[in-house]
């Protein structure tokens, strides 16, 4: 699949470049991320280039996953992606988290996932404790399903237990109750 540009409200998601490698290093040294993500630890220059270069690239190519940069007036906030087997993910800087843009950014890309017919449906995980993830999902609309163990490997290898959730075309976007505290 050819990269394309999507909107959503004040936000361009487009490919992210060499030109955001600084920022993309930056961001992803967040303790945060650490704790709740599979990035490699320490996030480095080098781990930057390799997620630019190849990784977004690869996806694309290959029709398996599909990742945007996060842009507002061509500023580099974080990334969106989505995967063929329906796993999306998402991050945003420090400097831009509580802004509201993830969750628009989010449901920019399950729209189009769903009106292109890419994936039947969206599925969503975060390693439990992340509530800024969970409030993302919420807010756009997942119906929470539960605590399983994760389907995204751990740098160690491990699947800790992991809040999931669900979007299906059929659902109603709005904010579904049921949702850990």
């Amino acid at each position: 699949m050819e990269p394309f540009d999507l909107t959503a409200g004040p936000l361009v998601l487009d490919q992210p470049t060499r030109a955001d490698v600084p920022l993309i290093t930056e961001y992803c040294q967040d303790p945060l991320f650490e704790a709740f993500m599979t990035l490699p630890w320490p996030y480095e220059p080098k781990h930057a280039e390799f997620f630019v270069d190849e990784f977004v690239p690869r996806g694309w190519s290959s029709d398996t996953e599909v990742t945007w940069a996060l842009r507002r007036d061509g500023e580099f906030l974080g990334v969106v992606g989505l995967r063929k087997n329906t796993m999306i993910g998402f991050w945003l800087g420090a400097p831009h988290r509580g802004s509201g843009y993830t969750p628009l950014a989010v449901n920019a890309v399950v729209d189009w996932a769903f009106e292109s017919g890419w994936v039947p449906e969206v599925r969503w995980e975060a390693i439990v404790g992340n509530t800024a993830s969970l409030a993302v999902a919420r807010k756009a609309g997942f119906t929470y399903t539960g605590v399983e163990s994760a389907m995204v490997t751990g740098r160690d290898g491990s699947h800790p237990d992991s809040w999931q959730a669900v979007l299906r075309p059929t659902d109603s976007r709005s904010p579904k109750t049921g949702w850990p505290a």
